[in-house]
């Protein structure tokens, strides 16, 4: 299947000055790296903002062209977001052979219901992404997690998550992704807020009764001290 296209500019100049200038421009600063080349480069913030949104896009192979670049095999890698206007303020371009495998960080996809969540259980999701090696072209939308075994205090470790077809998990530890842990004691929670609780009084160990005639010798020796 053809790849679809991303229009990706050849930008000159870096640096913030520049790459605000960009912004106010309308335009999304970035930089396309790998296999033993980076430059900078600029694209389209909105046809960004599409693919990211879109699943099925977000992790696919594009075809970049443009300004100073043609027929460049490349992926989102990764890309910033202002906090405040959350708006995209820069974008990684991985450019890729599409013959050699890659890693990359796929996100996971909840499927099912515990068995624990009937006897008041709660999932607790731990991990919501797995790094994989497989072809750019072979790179899944997300990987399916099935979590219906699981009862109160049970755990599913990445081992038994099953990979698709052409698809390794990077990772050699066998990483906790979902528990499903017992309720909070309500009970605990309802006495602290009863009105007219009585509070919690830390009070100091009395000491022993040895230690308090040291400690009273030990006033009285001080006492003859200060007399002389």
């Amino acid at each position: 299947m053809e790849s679809a296209k991303l229009t990706v500019d050849l930008r000159s100049g870096t640096g913030k000055s520049v790459t605000r200038k960009l912004r106010a421009a309308g335009k999304l600063p970035g930089v396309l790296y790998g296999l033993g080349k980076s430059a900078p480069v600029v694209v389209d913030p909105k046809t960004l903002q599409r693919i990211l949104l879109n699943e099925k896009e977000r992790l696919k192979v594009f075809v970049a062209e443009g300004t100073g670049i043609k027929g460049t095999n490349v992926i989102v890698k990764d890309y910033q977001v202002d906090p405040v206007t959350r708006r995209l303020v820069h974008v990684d371009l991985l450019e890729v052979d599409i013959t050699k495998t890659i890693d990359v960080v796929v996100p996971i996809n909840i499927i099912g219901k515990a068995l624990g969540l009937a006897d008041g259980g709660v999932l607790n999701i731990i991990e919501r992404t797995i790094a994989v090696r497989c072809l750019p072209t072979m790179v899944p939308n997300h990987i399916d997690v099935d979590v219906t075994a699981l009862i109160i205090g049970s755990s599913l470790h990445l081992d038994e998550v099953t990979m698709p077809e052409g698809v390794q998990k990077v990772s050699t530890a066998n990483d906790t992704l979902v528990t499903c842990v017992p309720p909070a004691k309500e009970e605990a929670v309802v006495a602290s807020l009863t009105p007219g609780a009585e509070p919690e009084v830390l009070t100091a160990k009395a000491p022993a009764a040895g230690d308090a005639a040291a400690a009273a010798g030990g006033d009285k020796d001080k006492d003859k001290k200060d007399k002389k």
